[in-house]
């Protein structure tokens, strides 16, 4: 809600964020998300893992290679935050994730 005062968005917004219109931008290896709210442009960037990973796409279950402890952001296709994970040094596997198109370390990981 403290994001959603910030920005002066109302407080039916969900996670602090309105908007009419929604597109993704690259720039520089990070993925920035416009939002159109009205006649504002509400702009965020979407954070990645401290450390690089290596992922595959094993069935609907996605395996992460981790060099170190951290954690590890997943935002929907659209660019909504929609799960953080806690990984462990060495092989991690993500179960249970819906069918569809995530981004995840700033790469675009589709579960089918």
């Amino acid at each position: 809600m403290l994001v959603g005062a910030l920005l002066k968005v109302s407080a039916a917004a969900p996670a602090g964020f309105c908007c009419m219109a929604g597109q993704l931008q690259r720039q520089d290896s990070t993925i920035r998300v416009i939002q159109r709210d009205g006649d504002r442009v509400v702009s965020r960037k979407m954070s990645h893992s401290a450390y690089p990973v290596q992922m595959s796409v094993v069935g609907n279950a996605v395996r992460v290679e981790s060099p170190e402890n951290q954690i590890l952001p997943i935002y929907t296709h659209t660019g909504t935050f929609y799960l953080i994970v806690r990984l462990n040094k060495g092989t991690n596997w993500l179960n249970g994730l819906p069918k569809g198109r995530y981004f995840i370390n700033n790469r675009l990981v589709a579960i089918k």
